[in-house]
């Protein structure tokens, strides 16, 4: 693929991040639910995230009856643990840049459900969803679009390699 030089992709996420992700997904045939942490930045005027980390929280319940997790907890346990996150790394700007989300044998789209989370949650401009299907294996990033007849739209990604020392 021949990219312009000028060209920023949306979203870049760490390879371990995004493993980590997956792997979570495939440990259940429920759907799942966690949140995608890292920095909003900018270039030649295009805002764009780095998703350098992901908060799950294990304590999640399998529903039998709606085929999703139901999230133990409070929203305030994860920004304690973004906090300690910000602490140890020394980056005050760390943020929630979306969530990730899996669809077990449904494929990667935004549910009806996905989209209202999306708008009520996860408003922001930079803020996306990555939706994980662990029996296909396929993974996708989303954001809102009102000008779409769904509400939303797929965007393209890059995946970070770690460097090796």
């Amino acid at each position: 693929m021949l990219i312009n030089r000028d060209f920023i992709f949306p979203v870049y996420i760490y390879e371990n991040v995004l493993e980590v992700v997956k792997d979570i997904c495939n440990k259940s045939n429920f759907e799942l639910f966690g949140y995608l942490v890292g920095n909003v930045s900018e270039w030649n005027g295009k805002k764009y995230v780095i998703i350098t980390d992901q908060l799950y929280n294990e304590n999640a319940v399998d529903s039998q009856q709606y085929f999703t997790s139901q999230i133990n907890g409070t929203a305030g346990n994860f920004n304690t643990v973004l906090k300690g996150i910000r602490e140890i790394r020394g980056d005050d700007d760390l943020c929630i840049l979306g969530w990730w989300h899996s669809h077990p044998d449904f494929g990667c789209f935004l549910s009806t459900t996905d989209v209202h989370t999306q708008r009520f949650f996860f408003p922001e401009s930079y803020q996306v969803a990555l939706i994980v299907d662990p029996i296909r294996k396929e993974y996708s990033f989303f954001t809102l679009d009102d000008s779409s007849k769904e509400g939303y739209k797929e965007i393209s990604h890059a995946i970070i390699s770690p460097k090796i020392d």
